[in-house]
């Protein structure tokens, strides 16, 4: 089957920016040719082919999407952010099992805007990511799933807790047991902070490792064959913070509150979680 207008918008780079420029309002020619850094004559032959097709209209100096084109760009765009998240870092894309961010959000992927990869040098392994480290301690408010044990964790986050952040944390089970009999006291002392909020998943052991604040948002998914590598993929966009805040609150939605540990054997069991409000 041919189709004129895939081949007239995704064979060119020029014609595809072009659009999307468009898509944020009506542009001259100096405007668009300094936004693609082209020259004129690259820009013109491109845009004369996009109103062939009544993609663009022409109104004296100004090139404006007509109502066909609006409709084009308006579904093209989440497929070209899309497209830009996973080839921005295709190799750790291709390596992650994705299995555990629900349906809702993997069909919008393309929110999580620019990503930069982060995981700990080698030397450094078992320490905290220092990147990651030092933003934490300027947030306000903390929210993470915490899917594989770290000794240093513990005493972490009560120290941003203490410090003044709203900090939330959901575990799965069996990284609940390992924290209360290591770091018992620090875990009674987290839960009983006035700012934080500590939760159990029960079913929860793949799930990412997601990290969300009011400055970043970080996610490490399971490798699909390896073991857990502690390689995160980061944004500082505004809608990757929503888009994270959302995997949150699905996973909250699955967890119970740990509201005190009586004792190990009783420390997710009943009378020690209660669900949510």
């Amino acid at each position: 089957m041919e189709t004129p207008l895939l081949d007239l918008i995704f064979l060119s780079d020029k014609r595809k920016n072009v659009l999307l420029l468009l898509m944020e309002g009506p542009k001259n020619l100096e405007t668009l040719r300094e936004r693609l850094k082209a020259s004129p004559t690259a820009v013109q032959p491109q845009i004369k082919k996009l109103k062939e097709q009544h993609l663009v209209a022409q109104d004296k100096d100004l090139y404006k999407l007509t109502d066909i084109g609006k409709i084009v760009v308006e579904k093209m765009q989440p497929l070209v952010e899309t497209l830009a998240v996973l080839e921005e870092n295709a190799d750790y894309w291709a390596d992650r099992d994705m299995g555990s961010i629900p349906p809702s959000l993997m069909r919008r992927l393309s929110e999580l805007g620019h990503c930069t990869t982060v995981e700990p040098e080698i030397d450094h392994m078992f320490e905290l990511i220092p990147e990651f480290a030092k933003n934490m301690r300027k947030a306000k408010k903390i929210k993470a799933i915490i899917s594989y044990f770290h000794p240093l964790f513990p005493s972490f986050y009560i120290e941003v807790a203490r410090n003044g952040a709203q900090v939330s944390i959901i575990l799965p089970e069996s990284i609940l047991k390992r924290w209360i009999e290591d770091y018992r006291e620090i875990t009674e002392q987290f839960i009983n902070l006035e700012n934080t909020e500590l939760l159990v998943c029960r079913d929860c052991e793949r799930t990412p490792n997601l990290t969300v604040t009011d400055i970043f948002m970080g996610i490490a998914l399971f490798p699909k064959k390896a073991v857990f590598d502690r390689k995160y993929v980061r944004s500082f966009d505004p809608r990757a913070l929503a888009w994270g805040e959302e995997l949150f609150e699905y996973y909250k939605n699955l967890s119970e509150q740990v509201t005190e540990i009586n004792n190990l054997e009783n420390a997710v069991g009943t009378g020690v979680c209660e669900t949510p409000k």
